[in-house]
């Protein structure tokens, strides 16, 4: 190969090679940057705005606090020796307060200042100085003109924390205040701590001067100024990166305290916050060389001419050996390695397309199996319960018809004996309490004569599957009321007539209605539904809001005698009666329940004239 072709090449794959990554990493590190200095700017403010809205409760809090002070004690009337006495007990109450001070109408002390000399765990030491700041800021014509005002806020050398005078008056229309200074100590620590966590944070009152921050000094750097005034002037959240008095760069946000004209500052170090940009910086430079080095390796090798297409026809028939049957290798010119890669990759086709068809054939294949498999085992889950219940039915049929007799011989004993003896006597309340047990007994032995009598009932005729649903809701309207349970009845209109007796579908109902009242005591929703399905078959389901059914419990809900409910005299054979009856009209009964959040009932049952019977 010639040289000028071999150096033209080169250059081309390094331009190909290493352009991209550079375009790509500045774009990307670009896209980077100003993400995070969105996010990282979000969290600034937001840390700014938590700290602002802490200053503004603290202060406003110290003058609710002030004003209560004010007006439960009677100050207007204390004489000044008595003054300082009764000033010393909201101190000792309120701890945010350093001091407090009973004046006149024209700022002139009435007692001496109150203070704790030794308390100095959230209160700030009282000297000579902080007296003579707190008379400087302490605003008396602007309490006495409002009744209450807030000073601008201020800080002594010796302590950490600014400090901020209130003001009130003594009472309604009241010609003393009432001053105390407001320690800004626990601020104070909030921005040491916020400090140490990012990097910075102060407080600056109107004017733009430091109140609580942890350097030593007042000066703010030339960008710190320019953030804070652009922050007070508009009285918005304003994001930046500013230099700091430190030399070093933050990204910064104010966030204004609102009602006191004070402003809030939070940065983090801008190395830190961007770091992940820089990182694409230096991997973008760091690839751009490897992919520098990695085109003047491919470039030698495309000098040699056919080392490529060899290894790619390799490369391919691994990938096809290994189940990739998308590997596809390049179509070079005419000759033979060209006419080796076409055949290649209409083998490679023909693989593919071979596997597609193998594998939705696999997949409707498995889905048929699966579908036909929980049928299956839905029928012999239907078939093992059909039997279970009449074997049950015919046992229970037994035990009720030899029961009855003597039982009918006990009831007719006990009631003549409740006539003879009196009521109100030991006996007279024995016998009534044997008589309603043998009642129920009896009622028990009805059932079960009846759960073993639904096979036996045939014929029927065409009705609306609506009335007796009706009917059965009409029965417990009063009880559904009295527990607060809700109603929905959602019936579709044209939904055809079934093959059946109307009073035994309307027990159906009814079992079915009661079993969602009794789960749900504390009131609850119940709904309805009557639908028509595709293939000539009718659709009844009664959903509830209750405790729902145990897991391990849902196999034998429809064996005769087992009950979930708590109420006494349930005997456990409704579900059971339920689905001799639908079995006995040739339908399907689903449950469906999830612990703690309610059942659903569903019932399929034969339109009327269909010619085949649900499975």
């Amino acid at each position: 190969m010639p040289v000028r072709f071999a150096s033209r090449l080169m250059l081309v794959l390094a331009l190909v090679g290493v352009v991209p990554v550079l375009l790509l990493g500045g774009l990307s590190f670009r896209a980077n940057r100003d993400a995070l200095h969105q996010v990282v700017g979000e969290l600034q403010t937001q840390a700014a705005t938590d700290l602002a809205r802490s200053c503004r409760q603290l202060v406003l809090l110290g003058v609710d606090n002030l004003r209560q002070a004010a007006q439960y004690l009677p100050l207007e009337r204390l004489e000044p020796q008595e003054a300082s006495a009764v000033l010393s007990i909201p101190l000792r109450q309120l701890s945010a307060l350093n001091l407090l001070v009973l004046v006149d109408a024209e700022g002139r002390a009435l007692a001496p200042t109150v203070f704790s000399p030794e308390d100095f765990e959230t209160r700030q030491r009282v000297t000579d100085a902080s007296l003579a700041l707190f008379s400087r800021q302490s605003p008396v014509q602007d309490a006495l003109a409002a009744g209450a005002a807030i000073g601008p806020p201020y800080r002594t050398p010796e302590v950490t924390g600014g400090r901020v005078a209130l003001a009130v008056r003594a009472g309604e229309g009241a010609s003393r205040l009432l001053l105390a200074e407001l320690s800004l100590a626990e601020l104070g620590r909030r921005v040491e701590e916020l400090t140490r966590e990012r990097g910075l944070a102060f407080i600056v009152d109107p004017h733009g001067a430091p109140v609580a921050h942890t350097w030593s000094g007042a000066e703010l750097s030339q960008e710190e100024r320019g953030l804070v005034s652009e922050g007070l002037s508009r009285g918005v959240h304003v994001v930046r990166t500013v230099r700091g008095r430190d030399d070093i760069e933050y990204l910064a946000a104010f966030a204004p305290v609102p009602d006191l004209g004070w402003g809030v500052v939070v940065g983090r170090r801008a190395s830190e916050a961007l770091a992940p940009a820089e990182d694409v910086r230096r991997y973008t430079f760091f690839w751009a060389v490897v992919a520098l080095v990695a085109t003047g390796v491919l470039g030698l090798v495309l000098a040699r001419g056919v080392g490529q297409p060899v290894a790619q026809l390799s490369e391919g028939v691994a990938a096809l050996a290994a189940g990739r049957y998308d590997q596809r290798v390049p179509e070079r010119g005419r000759d033979e390695l060209g006419l080796l890669a076409r055949s290649f990759n209409q083998m490679a086709d023909e693989l593919q397309r071979r596997e597609a068809e193998l594998r939705r054939w696999s997949e409707e294949l498995q889905q048929r199996v699966d579908e036909r498999t929980r049928q299956l085992r839905e029928a012999q889950d239907q078939i093992a319960r059909t039997r279970r219940l009449a074997a049950l039915g015919s046992f229970s049929a037994g035990i009720a018809h030899e029961l009855n007799n003597p039982l009918t011989g006990i009831l007719g004993l006990l009631t003549l004996s409740t006539e003879e003896v009196p009521a109100e006597s030991k006996l007279g309340v024995s016998l009534r309490t044997a008589l309603e047990e043998t009642r129920r007994m009896a009622r028990i032995i009805r059932e079960l004569r009846q759960l073993a009598e639904q096979e036996r009932t045939e014929g029927g005729r065409p009705l609306e599957l609506a009335l007796p649903v009706k009917a059965a809701l009409q029965e417990v309207r009063e009880e559904l009321h009295a527990r607060g349970v809700s109603v929905s009845c959602e019936i579709a209109e044209s939904v055809p007539r079934v093959l059946g007796h109307a009073d035994q579908l309307q027990k159906v109902a009814a079992h079915l209605v009661q079993n969602a009242l009794t789960a749900m005591p504390q009131g609850g929703s119940l709904t309805v539904g009557l639908t028509a399905l595709e293939g000539d078959a009718v659709c009844l389901s009664v959903k509830d809001t209750g405790k729902g059914i145990p897991e391990s419990l849902r196999e034998r809900v429809f064996d005769p005698f087992f009950t979930t409910k708590d109420e006494p005299g349930r005997v456990g054979l409704g579900l059971s009666v339920t689905h001799r009856i639908v079995e006995a009209h040739h339908g399907r009964i689903r449950l469906e329940s999830t612990e703690g959040q309610g059942t659903t009932v569903t019932i399929i049952l034969p339109a009327a004239g269909a010619e085949a019977h649900l499975a």
